[in-house]
């Protein structure tokens, strides 16, 4: 028999997952769908069928996949849990499980398992494959229509090690560039690099020390070069005993950027010292010659994880800031500008501009963040980035918003033309609404709003799917 949830805060409000499957046929709409908008998007994040037992992290809960899939101003909607491995054992026994992690005969230390993890943080459509991605784990994969599951992807066995969340296709050649941490064990400072061409057929996946070992969530691509950020979010397991975790924001330690031409070996990746802060997300970056640009989101320090002696961040220390980066590949010297002096994460764009230069930025912000609030952001935000133009659709206070993601108008149209699509929690209703905003015009509202009767947990990742038939 299942047991209740426990009293956590991220186990209640939009927090707290939902316990059914559901396929909903012709939502209610407000307003007009794009005429031209035919495709479906997806969203990821964690949404645990039973109670944890033991501590519990909101990075650490089943993945399921809610889709919305849209043509002729209709939308549908259905969400599916990703049954990996874990999933199915815990429906089996009707309770929680930990992952399964093996120990090394010899060494004792923990060996990642690639195919036993959660699939609970970003999806994306690549090689004709619909793939859940998480931090630890291969590629999963799911039916672009009815999200049932298919399991981890036959290509992802030629991986050396993980492939992270936040994978870059380039748009030219098509091509998707990834990576991993934590290689060889939990703890381990190896990391690798992954290519696949356009049919998703791996091409290199080279394995490289970094400084030491850290959580390593997203990296760079520009046209020229591969970027490896490693911000001192270190592992170290004996924490856990002490202070809750084993990672931990050890001031003590340097930031760390590893530098690699496109096409080079491996072994020509360069080191340089970066800035003392925390990246979770960056939202593209590009190069002239050997000047690098990149535009974060970034934190003093790292939110969600205890500094080294177990304390908690401030809460001014957790609130990330738009922030641009310069790195002069001559001289190895790195400025930063200020972008936008309010709290924000989860940076998108235009991606037919991954790699290059680009113009217009979308975020999720709180101009109204206040203690105990939960970390919602309330607003939808266009930065554009060489006005320095700001437009904002504020959905209210206390209502939270997802990342939004950028669908272009048509195949050629000019950056910046095109729809961003969100979830909205309406915390006085307890449910979740779709809205659509014009891209050009965030601060007009929604030009349509597509009604659910139920809630969409507070996820991390989604994206977009074009039909082209």
């Amino acid at each position: 028999m299942a047991k209740p949830f426990p009293k956590h805060p991220q186990l209640r409000g939009n927090y707290a997952p939902v316990n059914f499957e559901a396929n909903v046929q012709d939502l209610v709409v407000e307003g007009t769908v794009p005429e031209a908008l035919s495709g479906s998007l997806y969203r990821n994040g964690p949404n645990p069928k039973f109670a944890p037992e033991g501590p519990y992290h909101w990075f650490a809960g089943d993945g399921m996949i809610h889709a919305f899939h849209i043509d002729g101003g209709k939308v549908d909607y259905l969400n599916r849990w990703i049954k990996t491995p874990k999933h199915l054992a815990e429906m089996a026994v009707g309770k929680s499980l930990p992952r399964a992690r093996k120990p090394d005969p010899d060494s004792g230390a923990l060996i990642p398992e690639r195919e036993d993890g959660l699939a609970n943080t970003h999806i994306l459509w690549h090689a004709d494959q619909l793939q859940a991605l998480d931090e630890g784990s291969h590629p999963f994969e799911l039916d672009p229509v009815t999200l049932d599951s298919r399991g981890y992807t036959s290509n992802g066995r030629a991986l050396s090690g993980a492939m992270t969340a936040h994978p870059k296709i380039d748009p030219a050649s098509g091509e998707l560039h990834g990576f991993g941490y934590m290689t060889n064990h939990m703890g381990s400072s190896t990391m690798t690099y992954h290519v696949m061409d356009k049919m998703g057929v791996v091409t290199r996946s080279d394995q490289f020390e970094a400084p030491y070992a850290a959580m390593v969530h997203d990296f760079v691509l520009t046209n020229d070069y591969v970027l490896f950020p490693v911000f001192p979010l270190t592992f170290d397991v004996s924490r856990a005993a002490t202070i809750g975790s084993p990672y931990a924001f050890d001031h003590s330690e340097r930031t760390h950027i590893g530098v690699l031409r496109r096409g080079a070996p491996i072994s020509e990746i360069l080191w340089i010292e970066g800035p003392l802060c925390f990246v979770f997300h960056y939202m593209n970056a590009w190069n002239d010659g050997d000047q690098i640009i990149i535009d974060t989101i970034e934190f003093p320090v790292a939110p969600n994880f205890p500094l080294a002696d177990g304390s908690l961040p401030s809460f001014g220390d957790a609130q990330g800031k738009p922030m641009r980066w310069h790195i002069n590949m001559n001289n190895h010297e790195i400025t930063r500008e200020r972008v936008l002096d309010i709290a924000s994460e989860f940076p998108r764009f235009d991606e037919r501009f991954t790699a290059s230069r680009y113009r217009h930025g979308y975020i999720a912000a709180a101009s109204q963040r206040q203690r105990g609030d939960g970390g919602l952001f309330h607003e939808i935000t266009h930065l554009d980035l060489d006005s320095g133009r700001i437009n904002t659709w504020d959905a209210g206070f206390g209502n939270g918003v997802s990342e939004p993601v950028f669908v272009p108008a048509h195949q050629h149209s000019a950056e910046g033309e095109g729809w961003l699509l969100a979830n909205v929690y309406l915390a006085a209703e307890r449910r979740s609404d779709l809205v659509i905003l014009n891209a050009e015009a965030v601060q007009d509202g929604p030009v349509a709003t597509i009604h659910l009767d139920h809630r969409v947990p507070f996820g991390f990742h989604g994206s977009w799917r074009q039909n082209t038939a």
